[in-house]
């Protein structure tokens, strides 16, 4: 029988953070050990608990979420971490895979994708969300013969508009 994984959920809007708490606990998908508002409750939560697992919104108060993801692998360097965003520039995607995030995903994806990007960050694997694949593929393009999807064990996720209504994580619904 798969152990859920033991989950810090970091974001600063409460209504998501307690939407996506809900829909990991209730679903049987994730323990959630921790909630932190900002980059700094974070990192003091990390002293205090040994999560298998951290979502986090990158777009987080008192220190970022890429310096608390900085932050967080300096002390726990084999934490896997699923970063989420409503961004999706290169430069935030590029920072994020040099910082070692094992996931990232959009913060408007679907249940089936969150649980996927779960699933496979804990088999070891990294998971970038389909609407990142672009990127990755332009990365793959400009590296002759070291291709990043091969290397890292890329998964890429299904299309958001392949998932109805109903199965995206929507703050408002619950």
């Amino acid at each position: 029988m798969k152990k859920n994984p033991q989950l810090i959920l970091v974001d600063d809007h409460l209504p998501y953070r307690e939407s996506l708490k809900s829909i990991l606990t209730t679903g049987n998908i994730a323990h959630v050990i921790g909630e932190a508002t900002n980059g700094v409750e974070f990192i003091d939560l990390l002293s205090r608990l040994k999560p298998d697992l951290v979502l986090i919104d990158i777009n987080i108060p008192k220190m970022n979420g890429m310096e608390a993801i900085q932050k967080a692998l300096e002390l726990k360097p084999d934490l896997k971490i699923i970063a989420y965003t409503m961004f999706g520039e290169e430069e935030y995607y590029n920072k994020m895979i040099a910082l070692g995030v094992k996931g990232i995903i959009r913060k408007s994806c679907g249940i089936t994708e969150l649980v996927t990007a779960i699933n496979t960050v804990m088999l070891g694997k990294t998971y970038f969300s389909e609407s990142f694949e672009v990127i990755n593929n332009e990365i793959a393009d400009d590296t002759i013969g070291n291709n990043p999807t091969e290397n890292k064990g890329f998964t890429g996720g299904e299309s958001i508009g392949s998932l109805n209504y109903e199965s995206t994580i929507n703050p408002m619904k619950y």
